[in-house]
């Protein structure tokens, strides 16, 4: 199974596979038609990376990977399918994504932002985005900021993981501060949804991937 019809600039949706920090980041947001979504990336072409290549920002720093990598840090739904969802700037806004693109590949290397504010000096994955179209857009945002989330959607209590990781560093829950989610972005007005890959679940215990210990490394 292969990304196509690429162009540089489109937006990549994923629920990622990994661990605790991956499921807490499924669980505060749903995003387009309900789904669950935890990263974001960028299709950038074939500058500086090399022939058609995806960044990302995720643990430990911004990076360029192939198309085929991103797919494989992907969940599987029960048939097999990476569940991704490929996404466009409306034409109205695509004379903005040469720019952006720029601003993120100067950012390849930087570190990733575990804190989840603006403050770092990193960037965690929606965070880049919005911060590239901002910059390309004469630093007025394309994609608006969102308050942070991190309470569980169904719940409305705070998560286990996010109270010991803000705990551990000496920091309160940033709960409501102005950010930014991958599934929050992928709901915008101005993208245009290309494909959704995959059978990507809408409730959290719907495909019955979610949990921890089932997280596919």
């Amino acid at each position: 199974m292969k990304l196509t019809n690429l162009q540089k600039g489109d937006l990549l949706f994923q629920l990622r596979s990994g661990g605790e920090l991956e499921y807490a980041i499924s669980r505060v947001f749903a995003g387009y038609n309900g789904m669950l979504l935890n990263h974001v990336a960028v299709y950038c072409g074939e500058e500086k990376c090399g022939e058609g290549k995806v960044v990302e920002a995720t643990m430990p720093q911004v990076r360029c990977i192939s198309p085929e990598q991103f797919l494989q840090h992907s969940v599987l739904d029960t048939s097999g399918r990476y569940c991704v969802v490929h996404a466009r700037l409306l034409p109205e806004y695509q004379h903005l994504n040469e720019k952006a693109v720029e601003f993120i590949l100067d950012q390849l290397d930087k570190p990733y932002d575990s804190h989840y504010t603006s403050k770092e000096k990193g960037w965690y994955c929606s965070e880049l985005i919005l911060e590239a179209w901002r910059f390309a857009n004469h630093g007025r945002f394309v994609f608006p900021q969102t308050p942070m989330g991190f309470r569980d959607m169904e719940t409305g209590e705070l998560l286990p993981y996010w109270i010991r990781h803000y705990k551990q560093n000496g920091q309160s829950v940033p709960e409501g501060e102005p950010g930014s989610h991958p599934a929050l972005l992928s709901c915008s007005g101005k993208l245009d949804i290309i494909k959704v890959i995959g059978q990507l679940p809408s409730r959290l215990d719907s495909l019955g991937i979610l949990e921890p210990s089932q997280q596919i490394s």
